[in-house]
């Protein structure tokens, strides 16, 4: 099971306030109270405005059980936080409708991508619709580089497939080490290869979108071409088993080509021997979004999709958000982890961590895991250029 499917810590009051002040829609938190106007009802407002929209959107219906409990939360949780700030006691109830608040807000919406982008028009983008229509045609290159891993053997499961992986050269996708193993049952690592067989029709999928699927997306796996290192045992997490950061959750894979369809483009990747950015661009409070497939029961923050809307997973999205540290996370021996607050669910492992402040175009990290306390991790991939250098072209000038 991938790491991002568990629950963890829940947040506290402190990051929603946070959260709330600066969302590019939230009209802010002040002291005790929602400032510039915005008040209680406006945010639950905009949060059955966005339930709707996710209606129009997929054609499906809410549970209206669900949608009540998430807004007797969200209203509690608003509630607790406007009478008592820092203080507030937030139970799980609470946390996970402050989680729908803020996905709603424009704070940290996770949005669908249908056609290469998303809706500009969607309420819960809030100032995000300006940053990102502004860099469009990166958007639409990297969200046409990003496909799941797919596997039709998992008939038992509710998803189909395992995690994301996105283009990293001619042909080659990057993904975690803990996505190839659910897709090569019993496969293991050492000297940065792996030993395993992969299961039968597992492939990458790059055209499930809401709205349409587009099978002439998909291409098969053909071989593992290389995994990160697995770690010293010395250096386990053990504030976050079974996190090891000594090592990389990392594995390459080659598609196998298919008649009459061209692989989706490389990314561009932030190399750390750059001589134009010279392994700076990863750097805290930079903005980043994540392009990915969420969709299990439990992820890093609590899914209003999942309780709300049953069928509504599998689709890709884009989630902006902030980097928060980099090179200098507790427990990392190499400095390649950094952190991010956008809103991840299981199934993002994975994912492409991209910038969103120059060009919208280049890949900073690779997500891996996180918990529900939104502490979300990914490689960055300026630390480890060393590490990818066989599959990476040339730094530019």
């Amino acid at each position: 099971m991938p790491i991002d499917d568990e629950p963890g810590e829940q947040s506290g009051p402190t990051d929603y306030l946070a959260l709330l002040a600066g969302g590019p829609a939230a009209g802010g938190l002040e002291g005790v109270g929602f400032a510039n106007g915005v008040t209680r009802a406006e945010l639950l407002d905009r949060l059955r405005t966005e339930i709707a929209y996710v209606e129009r959107k997929t054609g499906l219906t809410a549970d209206e059980d669900a949608v009540a409990a998430v807004l007797r939360g969200a209203d509690e949780g608003l509630g607790r936080l406007f009478g008592d700030g820092p203080d507030a006691d937030l139970g799980p109830v609470e946390v996970s409708g402050l989680e729908a608040v803020v996905r709603s807000d424009g704070s940290r919406p996770v949005l669908f991508v249908e056609d290469d982008f998303v809706d500009v028009l969607a309420p819960s983008i809030g100032g995000y619709q300006v940053r990102l229509s502004r860099l469009e045609e990166s958007v639409r290159a990297v969200c046409r580089s990003v496909g799941r891993v797919d596997d039709p053997s998992d008939r038992g499961g509710s998803l189909g497939y395992h995690g994301t992986a996105w283009m990293l050269g001619e042909g080659l996708v990057a993904t975690n080490f803990h996505v190839l193993q659910a897709i090569a049952p019993g496969g293991t690592r050492a000297d940065g290869r792996f030993h395993g067989r992969l299961t039968t029709g597992v492939s990458v999928h790059f055209g499930h979108e809401v709205g349409a699927v587009r099978p002439e997306r998909r291409f098969p796996i053909r071989r593992v071409v290389g995994v990160g290192p697995e770690g010293a045992a010395k250096y386990a997490n053990p504030d976050a088993l079974p996190l090891n950061f000594d090592g990389l959750d990392l594995a390459v894979l080659e598609l196998e080509p298919v008649p009459g369809r061209a692989f989706p483009q490389p990314n561009v990747v932030a190399r750390g021997d750059s001589p134009v950015t010279r392994g700076g661009l990863a750097s805290p409070g930079r903005g980043i979004y994540l392009v990915g497939y969420p969709g299990a029961q439990y992820g890093t923050t609590p899914d209003l999709f999942t309780r709300i809307f049953a069928g509504v997973k599998s689709f890709k999205r884009l989630a902006p958000g902030e980097l928060l540290r980099v090179g200098d996370v507790p427990h990392d021996p190499r400095g390649w982890i950094l952190t991010h607050d956008a809103s991840t669910l299981g199934g993002n492992s994975g994912s492409a961590l991209v910038d969103l402040d120059a060009d919208g175009r280049t890949v900073l990290g690779l997500h891996f895991a996180g918990q529900a306390d939104r502490q979300n991790w990914a490689h960055a991939l300026e630390r480890m250029t060393g590490e990818l250098g066989s599959v990476l072209p040339p730094a530019g000038g």
